[in-house]
């Protein structure tokens, strides 16, 4: 049952990631959703050590280029982009997941990041392309990526957004999106191990074993591979507004069972 529980987390997490509709949220309701316990610090590093892995993979080559150029326009511009997440996760990341994590607003958020594709793919996406992009550009593409921080807002929905409003084309958005959430990723993991270090109580051991933590990440892996392809796919024809009905049936399906049924929170 546990090799069950962590295969299913890692393909939660591994889809959900890339894909823009909340990773946080989506885990936070198939959880509760499954009655699976809530994973530790340790399942969660490797979670996202598995998705940085696919993303490092995937982008490798544009990953080299960018280290070989550390001025680069390119650089320049990411540096911008990932400023205001910075500033906001570093100031009030651990304030913000308390509040929506314990409050019945994860349904809303849902809706939110539904209400804000839909209305930035009712128009065509633009033509715009990374050698057009200046700062002021990447500093609203970054305070959209900002407001992700918010649980079951999507980092790479927000980001993806950001960039369609201000004309850059879809696999341009998407893929200024995924290298921007390199650092983010980078930073939980880190701010996770520090966790581990300075605590030795039973909230950071692992519940599922060995096993079961190889074959999540392999799952988690696996997954975030084949939601890049897809959404690159998808990102080419600017066929994002799918994503939103989705998010709008979850945010539903959340509010009407924190505020009445209480069969799933």
């Amino acid at each position: 049952m546990q090799i069950l529980r962590a295969m299913l987390l890692g393909l939660i997490q591994g889809f959900s990631e890339f894909m823009p509709v909340s990773s946080s949220g989506n885990l936070f309701f198939f959880s509760n959703l499954f009655n699976i316990e809530a994973y530790t610090l340790s399942f969660d590093i490797l979670m996202h050590t598995a998705c940085l892995g696919a993303l490092i993979f995937i982008y490798f080559r544009d990953l080299r280029a960018m280290s070989e150029n550390l001025t680069s326009h390119f650089n320049k511009m990411v540096a911008a982009g990932i400023a205001p997440a910075f500033v906001l996760s570093v100031i009030f990341q651990t304030k913000i997941d308390g509040f929506f994590l314990s409050s019945k607003a994860i349904g809303l958020c849902f809706i939110f990041t539904g209400a804000v594709l839909f209305y930035e793919t009712m128009y065509s996406p633009g033509k715009k392309k990374f050698k057009n992009m200046n700062i002021k550009d990447a500093l609203i593409i970054g305070a959209f990526q900002a407001v992700g921080c918010i649980p079951a807002v999507s980092r790479t929905g927000m980001a993806v957004c950001g960039s369609l409003q201000r004309g850059f084309n879809g696999k341009t958005a998407l893929k200024y999106a995924y290298i921007m959430s390199i650092p983010a990723m980078l930073g939980r993991i880190f701010a996770d191990l520090m966790m581990i270090y300075n605590n030795t109580d039973s909230a950071v051991v692992d519940v599922f074993g060995a096993i079961p933590m190889i074959l999540g990440f392999i799952m988690a892996f696996g997954a975030s591979v084949v939601a890049i392809r897809l959404m690159q796919r998808i990102a080419a024809r600017g066929k994002f507004r799918p994503f939103a009905y989705y998010l709008w049936a979850m945010g539903i399906i959340t509010l009407i069972d924190m505020l009445a049924l209480n069969r799933i929170f």
